[in-house]
């Protein structure tokens, strides 16, 4: 019997390198990602507890705030009142015609308008006021790292203040604290 050679011995050598450098460069991006995984998860932790008490304990009020959660993560919050007549119904959809008409007629579907379809083209006003709450949680950014961020949205609807005059938007002060 015979040995392995010198040649086949750091051919293996280099075949076996090769694949530990492709696992360990595996590895890394795994435990890249478990770790940005647990920043956006704990950034959605945060912008959960902060948007859940939007509007519970004082009214809700137009503007900007800005603080930080902890030393880590930072929050900047917008809130703007949405005008519900000023939402634009959904573009027309194409309908298929049915029956003996459209049997071998070769003809392109026909379209409904929002007020064949039933709706009169416009939303109709609700007794809410409704807030569009948008949230951008940050976080990094130090020691040369990049800077991430994640946006939450949501809408909030509010009974409208009974003293309020009539076409007033309700609670235009701004609040301010912090860059944007």
């Amino acid at each position: 019997m015979r040995g392995f050679s010198l040649i086949e011995m750091i051919a293996a050598f280099l075949v076996f390198a090769i694949a530990i450098g492709v696992l360990m460069s595996v590895l890394t991006a795994s435990i890249r990602n478990t770790r940005m995984s647990s920043d956006y998860t704990m950034a959605a932790l945060w912008a959960q507890s902060k948007l859940d008490v939007v509007g519970v304990g004082e009214p809700v009020e137009e503007g900007h705030t800005s603080g930080r959660f902890d030393d880590v993560y930072s929050w900047d919050l917008d809130i703007r009142q949405v005008d519900p007549s000023a939402v634009e119904p959904p573009p027309q959809q194409p309908v298929a015609m049915a029956g003996p008409q459209a049997q071998g007629r070769g003809q392109p579907p026909a379209t409904v308008s929002a007020t064949q379809a039933g709706n009169s083209g416009a939303i109709d006003m609700s007794p809410f006021d409704i807030y569009q709450v948008d949230l951008v949680v940050s976080w990094g950014g130090r020691a040369g790292g990049q800077p991430r961020t994640a946006h939450f949205g949501t809408l909030r609807a509010v009974n409208p203040d009974p003293n309020r005059p009539q076409g007033a938007s309700g609670g235009l002060s701004m609040r301010t604290g912090g860059k944007r």
